[in-house]
């Protein structure tokens, strides 16, 4: 299966003192095709522990480095423009949720607030 990474799950991977339990590892050990959009690539790396810990700077690239980053496009910012006006969710989600439609890709995603808005947007629940 191939399957669009929100930020959220990246993060949760960086913050979990079990690496193994986290969705994100278990996604990678089911050998799934996992990508994710620039603007989370750009979330990830905005984050200031990233700049002032070798080590968490060093894992995020690990990470990232096994997943398939998926640039802007004109389609992606044509769609994230009418997903914004739909649901009112913030430009960045817009983004994300615009380039998993527009990549024809699910998401996981651990937010249940804004995602679920989008129209047309698949997404994928953690398995309990």
């Amino acid at each position: 299966m191939k399957l669009l990474l929100d930020t959220s799950i990246i993060i949760d991977f960086q913050r979990a003192k079990q690496k193994q339990k986290t969705w994100l590892y278990q996604l990678a050990n089911q050998g799934e095709d996992l990508y994710i959009s620039i603007i989370a690539h750009t979330e990830l790396h905005a984050g200031s522990s990233i700049w002032e810990n070798k080590n968490k700077k060093k894992e995020l690239e690990t990470v990232l480095s096994n997943l398939t980053v998926l640039p802007l496009s004109l389609e992606v910012s044509q769609m994230t423009g009418k997903i914004r006006h739909d649901s009112g969710v913030k430009i960045t989600d817009a983004i994300v949720a615009a380039t998993a439609i527009t990549n024809k890709l699910p998401l996981a995603t651990f937010d249940k607030k804004d995602f679920p808005k989008v129209k047309k947007l698949k997404l994928v629940k953690k398995p309990s």
